[in-house]
């Protein structure tokens, strides 16, 4: 069973990571940064994690 220390860090550490890469590769080979593919980049994250934490907390 996962306590809530755990999940926090989890939940931070999966969002910085993910803002990071989602953030890189947002950049075209032109070097623009592209802020729709960014947020779509991120908007996937966010339902990955939800999704994920949905189903570990289902199996209590």
């Amino acid at each position: 069973m996962w306590d809530k220390k755990r999940q926090l860090i989890w939940i931070i550490g999966g969002f910085l990571m993910g803002t990071y890469v989602a953030y890189f590769n947002s950049i075209t080979d032109d070097g623009e940064f592209s802020f729709s593919f960014f947020v779509f980049m991120e908007t996937l994250i966010l339902l990955i994690m939800l999704v994920l934490f949905y189903l570990y907390s289902k199996r209590r």
